[in-house]
């Protein structure tokens, strides 16, 4: 057994309470730091800022369709494939535009979260301003209002996301920065009004009250041919844009840096909404020709700009209702080369998610975000692809995401359903005395089982969208029986049945390590992996990778101290787990908070139970300190980076700092709902039952067949505790977390029944006696 000596002891212990007293004292400094400013500095780089919206577009309808003016700019601009999330995976405009005003995830009331008003506008006999102030307290000072404020700031007090509506007018204003909307997608076929003005949202401040712009039906001529009637008034939208676009011209004798009007083609936003109401060769009529009047408003928009000294940003903030297609970004300004956009949320090239784009537009003027701002801004990644290329790029990495949605459900069917069948055929085997051949055919099909996961990120090496479904499933069978085949006549010749078991483990593992250790490329896309349109992460350890990671690294590293007893197996079984530490930790790489909270006691319990030390409550505690050390090395390490390029846990950090306690709390009360959700909503949750009813059987059948095990597997209760650990921690640290409970029991009794129908074919421990049949062969 290793023992430090007393001094290297001590020599861990008292690093580990520096290590968290320089945690604790971090948010206080830094705190201290905030207090000292009162006022935000003002811009440093003044001018102006043109925002175009544009919803529902996506790179598909530039490549579709003759739009000269949008793709003209898109072939100057950095441009990025847009995840349109909010709180939930489909934003409507009201959630969008939130979500810009915040730079942080935000929900709405959709039925009337369009009505911002003039002050003067009358809505249900009363003046809107009169009908503000009587829902508010507070007698209005801008030109329009939003009437439904407080319930909205009251919906987003309810999310666990610490949303500051209007934070992105306010910071510019402390900048002298001006804001103004201009747009009206108004229009309704029965009697009443309809208002549907959210893109004042975008900048409404904090009060609800937006600054400046054109909001109001003075915009909208009368067109029968049209969604609901009416369309915009390109000359009179042209006209409030002038007047707004001379207001946010930079005059610092005033102390005005400039300014950034937000036009949105309200067309695109009404189109949007008629389509539930016509066929669809109506509405795509619809939709084409309302491309086409945007193209030329956006061409009369960008006349107007100066490309020497103005910014120009067009977005299409939310898409079509029901779709989950990624929408087109691009920026074009005086220090923006053509390329691709990332940010530090995405850790990508060519993709930008929805809470980038107000920090994106405070950065355009080198204001820095508030730290409350969950979003970071967008920066450029090189490229030597041509403008056709890079949009091309972009709809293939949007197709890929697609076609990962329609392959994880199926996919999940499959393993979950394997995984019964391999439990139940070795509860059957077991206690009926099936002969050896049927016994090794479930084997070869619980190795298969295994091996369909790392499987499945292997496919992605090809283009799966462009070669199909057919492709994708031959691809996963083929190559995970055949995986199972090949490792068990390999085992079988080299006299050691366990061996293919292992190896499907090390595969499941070590694909997942080499991917996330050099780009995480095989993840995104895959079925297990990352999907742009359907999570809010793309880079790092998912928690599909945590669970097969830490699982297949706790049996290794347990096969291993098996069989090399003595100090040589405990080192090469601790070093296992202390690199699957290392590699979901190290921000370039893993990144994962709740994988390190969670692995790192496992990786204690681990090596104490290995190395015969008793579990005690000191014990525990120096656990949590050592946790709470590697969880600081590893923020700290992530915080040393540029904050371009920050993961999860360096951006977690300076909240932390800033702000306090106050964001790791709402950080698991998110968790916490997203695992409430996915409870009740993943396949593999049913995994876990399925698990602990094999557990029972093999510790309560007749025979104790788990006590056969051990006999000839003496580290695998290690193993086993290790994974317990990795597994409860994880479900409970990480949103989605019941997912990891699914993987991780699939994995760990997958490879239980294994082991139970290998029966005395498995090798047995080097440091037990050996067995000899009846026959007087040794086992083995």
């Amino acid at each position: 057994m290793i023992v430090p000596p007393p001094s290297l002891r001590r020599g861990w212990r008292l690093a580990l309470v520096g290590a968290l007293a320089v945690l604790a004292l971090a948010p206080s400094g830094a705190r201290a730091q905030e207090a000292d400013g009162e006022a935000g500095p003002p811009a440093e780089r003044p001018g102006r800022l043109l925002v175009i919206s544009i919803p529902g577009v996506e790179w598909s309808d530039l490549v579709r369709n003759e739009l000269p003016a949008i793709e003209g700019f898109m072939d100057e601009a950095a441009i990025a494939d847009l995840a349109p999330r909010s709180v939930f995976a489909r934003s409507g405009p009201g959630d969008a535009y939130l979500t810009i005003s915040g730079g942080s995830r935000a929900t709405t009331d959709r039925s009337v979260d369009g009505q911002v008003l003039g002050v003067m506008e009358q809505s249900a006999g009363s003046a809107a301003g009169d009908i503000y102030a009587r829902r508010t307290g507070e007698e209005p000072t801008g030109p329009f209002v939003s009437l439904t404020w407080p319930s909205l700031l009251r919906a987003n007090a309810a999310q666990p996301y610490d949303t500051e509506l209007g934070s992105l007018t306010r910071t510019l204003a402390d900048a002298g920065v001006s804001a103004a909307a201009i747009g009206n997608a108004d229009g309704v076929d029965a009697v009443g009004d309809s208002y549907e003005r959210q893109v004042g949202l975008a900048v409404a401040d904090p009060t609800g009250q937006v600054p400046a712009g054109s909001l109001g039906k003075d915009l909208l001529a009368d067109d029968s041919s049209q969604p609901f009637g009416v369309r915009l008034d390109p000359a009179k939208v042209m006209a409030a844009f002038t007047e707004a676009w001379a207001g946010a011209d930079p005059d610092p004798s005033a102390g005005d840096a400039g300014g950034v009007v937000v036009v949105e083609a309200s067309d695109l936003a009404r189109t949007l909404r008629y389509r539930p109401i016509v066929d669809f060769e109506r509405y795509r009529a619809m939709w084409l020709e309302a491309l086409e009047h945007t193209d030329e408003l956006v061409a009369s928009l960008l006349d107007e700009v100066d490309p020497e000294r103005d910014t120009v940003l067009v977005v299409a903030p939310y898409n079509k209702r029901g779709d989950r297609d990624l929408t087109v970004v691009g920026l074009r300004g005086p220090d923006v080369e053509p390329g691709y956009l990332r940010s530090a949320s995405t850790q990508r090239a060519g993709f930008l998610t929805l809470v980038d784009v107000g920090p994106t537009i405070l950065d355009a003027f080198g204001v820095d975000r508030p730290i409350e701002m969950e979003g970071r801004p967008a920066v450029v990644s090189a490229t030597d692809d041509a403008p056709r290329a890079r949009i091309a790029h972009l709809v293939s990495l949007n197709e890929a995401s697609r076609f990962r949605e329609r392959l994880l459900v199926p996919t999940t069917t499959l393993v979950v359903l394997s995984f019964a069948v391999v439990l139940a055929a070795a509860i059957a085997a077991h206690a009926n005395g099936w002969p050896r051949r049927v016994r090794a055919t479930i084997a070869l099909l619980g190795v298969a089982t295994i091996a369909v996961l790392p499987t499945s990120y292997l496919a992605r090496l090809f283009a799966l969208e462009d070669r199909g479904a057919g492709f994708y499933w031959a691809f996963l069978l083929v190559v995970a029986i055949g995986f199972s085949v090949a490792a068990t006549a390999a085992a079988r010749r080299w006299g050691t049945p366990r061996g293919a078991l292992i190896a499907a483990l090390a595969l499941a593992g070590g694909v997942l390590a080499l991917d996330v250790m050099t780009g995480s490329h095989l993840s995104l896309a895959a079925a297990f992996g990352y999907s742009a349109t359907g999570n809010s992460r793309l880079y790092g350890i998912s928690n599909y990778s945590y669970g097969q990671l830490a699982t297949a690294a706790c049996f290794v590293a347990a096969w291993l101290v098996a069989i090399r007893p003595g100090w040589r197996g405990q080192a090469l079984g601790i070093g296992t787990m202390a690199f699957t530490l290392v590699v979901l930790g190290v921000p370039i790489w893993g990144s994962d908070v709740g994988g390190v909270l969670a692995f790192t006691p496992a990786v204690a319990i681990f090596a104490m139970i290995v190395t015969d030390r008793r579990v005690k409550l000191t014990t525990a505690l120096w656990g949590l300190l050592a946790t709470g050390a590697v969880l600081v090395v590893f923020g700290f390490l992530d915080l040393a980076r540029a904050p371009s390029n920050r993961g999860h846990l360096g951006r977690l950090f300076e909240r932390v700092g800033e702000e306090g306690l106050g964001p790791l709390v709402s950080v698991s009360q998110r968790k916490l709902a997203a695992n409430l959700a996915v409870s009740t909503s993943s396949l593999w949750v049913l995994a876990i039952p399925l698990g602990l009813a094999f557990w029972v059987f093999l510790r309560r059948y007749p025979g104790r067949p788990y006590d056969a095990l051990v006999a000839r597997f003496a580290t695998l209760p290690a193993g086993l505790a290790a994974i317990g650990v990795a597994a409860v921690l994880g479900s409970a640290l990480n949103d989605s977390g019941a997912i990891i409970g699914g993987v991780m029991s699939l994995l760990t009794f997958t490879a239980l029944a294994v082991l139970l129908v290998l029966g005395d074919e498995a090798e047995p421990d080097p440091d037990a006696p050996v067995a000899v049949r009846d026959g007087g062969d040794a086992a083995g």
